[in-house]
């Protein structure tokens, strides 16, 4: 009888603990959900926006989806020149930054020296600065060297957003890359430099691609300096220049605008969502390397 007793306890409380790891299992995906539609509610409602007919559109005209407000967008709007100049200044920014990263992260990630952690603690909080404490005195530095107006004006002074960000990110990329390999590189007789092309980028390739996109996305995204600097229409960058079309007051054009908007959302957020996985990873392994062994 206890026997039977134990057993019947024991089996109740496995269909409790079942019953409470289900129920968290739904209240976990739930939020992620929530969390996810919420995030999301801008772009659906843009998409949809974006094929909707105008309110002055008969029943008749509204059959379905319609694409006239993409033929507007292309037609009546210079999306495509927007389009061109930021492609022109994101891929500009992005090699100036891994220029001036790359170097910058593989000496924090590998030289240990005295200044490592203090260097490390500064590019981080310059990282923090908001861009309108800057844009004064940048401001200056631009129209002292008549960049003024022009896209060259960005491509200077995007990288002081872009570059502490990229060094942060690349120097726990690069400490995921086992410092044993390059030492035996150059062991083999190549140097430094030599090491560092042919064992540790190659390695590190994959969180390189994810900080080159992190790159270009922020500089496609940035809208402060891109307003401050360059004002002509021609010259714009997506983020300014799809805004500026809202000013115009022509009622026709603000569905095209959210076109756009679509447009230019889809491919950086898959391109997003396939160096998440890298992102996540190698932080994790160079977050893992930095912890005392117990």
């Amino acid at each position: 009888m206890a026997a039977r007793t134990a057993a019947r306890e024991m089996g109740r409380q496995r269909r409790m603990a079942a019953a409470q790891h289900a129920l968290a299992r739904v209240v976990v995906y739930s939020a992620a959900a929530g969390a996810a539609l919420l995030c999301a509610a801008p772009f659906l409602w843009g998409l949809v926006t974006a094929f909707e007919h105008d309110a002055s559109d008969s029943p008749r005209e509204r059959p379905g989806p319609t694409t006239e407000h993409v033929r507007l967008l292309f037609h009546s709007t210079p999306f495509a020149t927007l389009v061109v100049n930021t492609l022109v200044v994101g891929g500009l920014v992005v090699v100036v930054t891994l220029v001036l990263a790359l170097p910058a992260a593989y000496a924090l990630s590998r030289l240990n020296r005295a200044w490592g952690r203090p260097a490390a603690l500064a590019i981080l909080l310059v990282a923090l600065v908001p861009s309108p404490l800057l844009f004064l005195s940048l401001s200056r530095i631009v129209a002292t060297l008549g960049l003024a107006d022009s896209f060259w004006s960005l491509v200077l002074v995007y990288p002081t957003v872009t570059v502490p960000v990229s060094v942060w990110l690349l120097a726990g990329f690069l400490r995921a890359v086992p410092v044993d390999l390059e030492e035996q590189a150059m062991v083999d007789g190549h140097s430094r430099l030599g090491a560092f092309l042919r064992v540790v980028a190659p390695l590190a390739l994959p969180g390189i691609a994810a900080v080159v996109v992190l790159t270009f996305t922020l500089a496609a995204g940035e809208f402060t300096y891109a307003l401050t600097f360059v004002w002509s229409g021609s010259r714009m960058p997506v983020s300014t220049g799809l805004p500026a079309r809202l000013g115009d007051g022509d009622p026709m054009l603000w569905r095209s605008v959210q076109t756009g908007a679509v447009f230019v959302a889809i491919p950086l957020a898959v391109v997003c969502g396939l160096v998440l996985d890298w992102f996540v990873a190698v932080l994790a392994a160079g977050t893992n390397r930095d912890q005392p062994d117990s």
